[in-house]
């Protein structure tokens, strides 16, 4: 019985509260423009600054710029001449050598976009994107010596490229 008495005061309690909590309004008090009046000294502000005068001017010629191939070595920052001639690229035999294998893929928009970031980051030519169904290998390098190859695995994985490992493969030898 005295549970009932005093559920019944602490609705009427919440009732009262929320019904004049509800009822009273803020808007009229602190928006005294939307009764039509307005503050005498309030101000329009107008914006003398003229941007027009910092705008840039792009001039596009028609010219095309030659295309060269120097690129920035992932490790020392000097820039190399890559040569592209035709008697550069001639194979001649190929050998046991190494390659540095940096990752393994199935799907081959992933390792062509691969190829490419790692051509923009290192000063190697020679990317190979190998097919061993059903997998991707993208590998770098014809080196005949095994510690050229460890100190391009070890430039990879500075550059975040930590599943790069040494490989032993057939390499290509140039002219």
């Amino acid at each position: 019985m005295k549970y009932l008495v005093k559920t019944k005061e602490i609705i009427i309690v919440l009732f009262l509260i929320f019904s004049f909590g509800c009822g009273s309004s803020t808007e009229s008090r602190y928006n005294e423009s939307a009764n039509g009046k307005s503050h005498k000294n309030e101000e329009k502000l107008q914006e003398e600054f003229d941007i027009s005068k910092y705008e840039t001017k792009i001039d596009i010629s028609d010219s095309a710029k030659p295309i060269t191939h120097d690129i920035v070595t992932a490790w020392y920052d000097y820039p190399v001449k890559i040569d592209t001639s035709s008697d550069q690229t001639k194979i001649t035999t190929t050998i046991n050598g190494y390659r540095v294998r940096v990752s393994s893929t199935d799907n081959l928009n992933d390792a062509d976009s691969l190829r490419d970031e790692l051509y923009n980051k290192t000063n190697q030519k020679h990317i190979y994107i190998i097919f061993d169904p059903p997998f991707y290998r993208i590998e770098i390098g014809d080196f005949t010596e095994i510690f050229t190859a460890r100190d391009l695995k070890f430039k990879l994985n500075q550059l975040g490229y930590n599943e790069a490992r040494v490989v032993s493969e057939r390499v290509n030898i140039y002219k």
